[in-house]
C-alpha cells in the first residue's frame, strides 16, 4: 500500500541530493576562477613588494660625491624639514622635484636629504605608474602619525608621459594628502621635465642638477588680447603676497617692492609660482635668521634669485 509520507520523504531527500550535487558541480565548475583569483591576488601582492620598501633611514648610507654645494645652497630647505615647527606659518607644500640624467645621484641626493632632515623612515615607490602600489604607499605614510617619513617617488616622469588617468589621480592624491603633513617630505625624481606641465605645477619645488633634459624652454605665451588683462591680475597677486609678507614681519632689503614684484613678474608664469617664489623667500630669510646670519627677517636679491631657480625652470 501506497504511503504518501514515505513518498514525500523520499522526494524531499532526492531533492537534497539533487542540490548537494549541483553545488558540487558547481563548485567544480567555478574552481579555476576561484584559482585565477588566488594567483592574481598573489601576484598583485607580489607586484606591490617589488615596486613599494619601507626602510629605517638609519640604515641608509648613501654614497654622493660632487654635490657639496648643492647641499649648502638648500640649507633652508633642509632646515625646515627638520624643524617644521619653526616654519608652520609658511603656506608651502612639502614637495620637491629632482630632475637631473640617469646615474647623476639623484635618489643618493633624496637619501642624503632625508638623514640631514632628521628622517626615520623612507618609503619608496620604485614604480610610480601601479596604482595598487600607489594606494599602498599612501596607507603605509597614513600610518607613521608620530615618525617623520620620506616619500621618494624615482622616475616619476614616466607616469605623467604614459598619461593613465587612474595612475595619475592616484598619484596626484598622494602627492597632495602627504605633501600637506608636517612629518612628510615629498621627494620625486625624473629624467626629463616639462615647463607649465602637470608635473610642474603638481611640485612648488624643483631643483635641476647639471645636464638636467628639459623639454621645450619656452614658457606659454599670453595671447596678445588679453595680455594686459593678465598682466594686471598677476601684479595685484604678486603685490598681495608681497603684502602679506610685510605682514608677518618681512621686507625687502637691496632692492625697492615695486623691483622686487617685476622680477617675479619677469618670472612666474601663474599665481601660483609667484606665491611659492614669496614663501621660499620666507623660507630662507626666516632660516638666515634662526642661524643669525641676518638680523632681520630680509628678502635680499640673492634670496629672490635662488627662490625664482627653485620655482621655474626653463
Amino acid at each position: 500500500m501506497f504511503d504518501p509520507a514515505a513518498g514525500s520523504d523520499t522526494a524531499l531527500l532526492f531533492t537534497e541530493q539533487v542540490l548537494v550535487l549541483a553545488t558540487i558541480i558547481g563548485s567544480v565548475a567555478a574552481l579555476p576562477s576561484f584559482i585565477e583569483f588566488i594567483s592574481g591576488v598573489r601576484k598583485r601582492r607580489e607586484r606591490i613588494d617589488l615596486s613599494l620598501e619601507d626602510e629605517a633611514v638609519e640604515q641608509l648610507s648613501p654614497r654622493l660625491a660632487g654635490m657639496d654645494e648643492l647641499l649648502k645652497s638648500i640649507e633652508d630647505l633642509v632646515d625646515r624639514a627638520r624643524f617644521p615647527a619653526a616654519y608652520q606659518e609658511l603656506k608651502i607644500g612639502n614637495e620637491i622635484l629632482i630632475i637631473g640624467p640617469s646615474q647623476s645621484g639623484k635618489k643618493s641626493l633624496a637619501q642624503t636629504i632625508a638623514k640631514a632632515t632628521g628622517m626615520e623612515r623612507l618609503v619608496t615607490v620604485y614604480n610610480p605608474r601601479d596604482s595598487d602600489s600607489l594606494a599602498k604607499a599612501k596607507s603605509l605614510v597614513r600610518g607613521y602619525k608620530r615618525k617623520k617619513v620620506m616619500l621618494l617617488l624615482p622616475r616619476i616622469d614616466l607616469a605623467y608621459k604614459e598619461s593613465d588617468p587612474e595612475v595619475l589621480t592616484e598619484l596626484d592624491a598622494l602627492i597632495e594628502s602627504t605633501s600637506e603633513r608636517q612629518n612628510v617630505l615629498v621627494i620625486a625624481t625624473a629624467q626629463s621635465f616639462e615647463p607649465d606641465s602637470d608635473l610642474d605645477n603638481l611640485f612648488g619645488i624643483k631643483l635641476a642638477l647639471a645636464g638636467a633634459n628639459v623639454i621645450g624652454v619656452n614658457r606659454r605665451e599670453i595671447p596678445e588680447d588679453v595680455q594686459g588683462e593678465i598682466r594686471q591680475m598677476m601684479a595685484e597677486v604678486a603685490h598681495f603676497y608681497l603684502d602679506e609678507a610685510k605682514r608677518r614681519g618681512f621686507r625687502v632689503e637691496g632692492m625697492t617692492e615695486d623691483e622686487f614684484c617685476e622680477r617675479v613678474l619677469a618670472e612666474a608664469m601663474n599665481p601660483a609660482e609667484i606665491e611659492d617664489i614669496v614663501v621660499l623667500c620666507e623660507t630662507a630669510a626666516l632660516f638666515r635668521r634662526r642661524t643669525r646670519r641676518a638680523s632681520g627677517l630680509l628678502f635680499t636679491p640673492e634670496i629672490l634669485e635662488t627662490a625664482i631657480a627653485r620655482v621655474v625652470i626653463g
